[in-house]
């Protein structure tokens, strides 16, 4: 159970619904609900099979690639560290864009489930288990399409400096993960 409830922290820290719901919101100002509805769903949706592609295929596409976990798992933790970092000071959105499959593309990756989710996901299944990161993953995507489905009105409660706020401490979060998976990478690369 511990190992579940790690595991479900961590995703969500990666995915990020504050950051996610901050470019969703950005994407979407002009469009009406039944349109965001359609953006959230799809978004989430393109994020998801992305996610269970690579928790439940990735580790063999590494040993095909021949790639090293913990090389993998370093490279990773340097993704994560850049992640965190731009979490926490607020960087770069991708530029505005008007289609609903366009915008439902990108919001759902990179935004939701892009490289350091990838390289998540990998790493779980090796340590946790497929099971413990298929139903952390799934937690993780339902807060954040719930997020986004119910943008409009989190956004006048939560409010721009609320999100900012999340966005940050789950950034600091994602650092501190990250420095992890290097060190540990690093460490257990050279045994």
């Amino acid at each position: 159970m511990a190992s579940l409830i790690e595991a479900f922290i961590l995703l969500l820290g990666i995915i990020d619904p504050p950051a996610s719901f901050g470019a969703f919101m950005s994407f979407t100002k002009k469009m009406n609900e039944k349109k965001k509805r359609r953006i959230a769903l799809k978004s989430v949706f393109v994020a998801s099979l992305v996610f269970f592609v690579f928790a439940i295929f990735g580790g063999n596409l590494l040993d095909l690639l021949g790639v090293n976990i913990e090389s993998f798992r370093a490279a990773g933790g340097i993704i994560l560290v850049l992640l965190g970092i731009q979490m926490s000071l607020g960087l770069s959105l991708p530029k505005e864009k008007n289609g609903v499959h366009e915008v439902a593309v990108i919001i759902g990756t990179p935004l939701i489930t892009g490289p350091a989710t990838i390289t998540t996901a990998i790493l779980l299944v090796k340590e946790s288990g497929l099971i413990t990161t298929l139903i952390a993953g799934t937690g993780a995507l339902l807060i954040t399409m719930t997020a986004l489905l119910l943008s409009t009105y989190l956004s006048r409660i939560i409010g721009v400096i609320g999100i900012r706020i999340l966005s940050t401490i789950m950034g600091i979060i994602t650092i501190a993960w990250g420095l992890q998976f290097i060190l540990t990478g690093i460490t257990n690369f050279g045994l």
